[in-house]
């Protein structure tokens, strides 16, 4: 009886020895690419990195609709990281900002043992990444070259010519972090730059609404419409001139890139 007992405890150590070690690594990060393209990752340290596309901790090609394992020796558990995905055209991207929450769209992500599954999903989509981050992937900038009054009786109406220089000189740059350096001339004739957050709507034109600190809308920038099209949409395909509404301010500025 002990001999049998014996073995049968050895086999029993034996077998589970074998399951820990096909068991499943709970200490890697799974990224699950839910998009039917190849998708480029980047993982950044610092927000200060991920704004500048430069240093990243991993980078990677997922295939489409694959699950990609990262090992905790690559990206270690229990810190902050900063994640950036894309096609290679833009078009589908998680370039939203993690303080106006997407429906599960995230930047920054803290990875725990457990907690380590990322999903690439198919609905984060939209033509704002190729728009506002034209140049290298990393900004844009736009300055105005007319200003209107809109109603739903007149349509858009231009007031360019009765406006002073210091009114009109009107620049924006775009960044990826997340901010827009908003340039202008105040009532003295002083230029003055201000630092805006913004917040990426997940909608086809290009739109980005600048954001108070108390999640307030301070106005926006957007593709999709112009007073050059056909009334009453005046609808526009361009994504080289857009509209802005910059905080402050009644009027409606017609905005060309740099």
């Amino acid at each position: 009886m002990n001999k049998i007992y014996a073995l049968a405890l050895g086999a029993l150590i034996a077998f589970s020895g074998c399951s820990k070690k096909e068991g499943k690594d709970n200490t890697a990060l799974t990224f699950n690419n839910r998009v039917n393209k190849d998708v480029v990752l980047s993982v950044y340290r610092s927000m200060e990195d991920y704004g500048n596309n430069v240093s990243p901790l991993v980078r990677k090609v997922l295939k489409k609709s694959t699950i990609t394992t990262i090992p905790a020796s690559e990206i270690p558990l229990g810190k902050t990281y900063y994640m950036d995905w894309h096609t290679d055209d833009y078009y589908y991207s998680n370039w939203f900002n993690d303080m106006y929450p997407q429906n599960g769209a995230q930047v920054a992500f803290l990875p725990s043992e457990g907690n380590n599954t990322y999903f690439i999903e198919s609905t984060f989509t939209g033509y704002a990444r190729q728009a506002f981050l034209k140049t290298d992937d990393l900004s844009s900038k736009w300055r105005a070259v007319d200003a209107y009054l809109v109603s739903a009786s007149t349509g858009y109406v231009s007031f360019w010519g009765s406006m002073s220089e210091a009114e009109k000189y009107k620049e924006l740059t775009v960044n990826k972090n997340f901010t827009a350096d908003f340039t202008y001339r105040n009532g003295s004739g002083q230029t003055t730059t201000d630092k805006l957050n913004f917040k990426v709507h997940r909608l086809n034109d290009p739109y980005i609404e600048f954001m108070s600190a108390e999640g307030a809308s301070l106005g926006y920038i957007s593709a999709g419409k112009l007073p050059t099209g056909t009334p009453p949409e005046y609808r526009a395909e361009t994504r080289d001139t857009m509209m802005a509404l910059f905080p402050n301010s009644e009027y409606y500025f017609m905005m060309v890139r740099n």
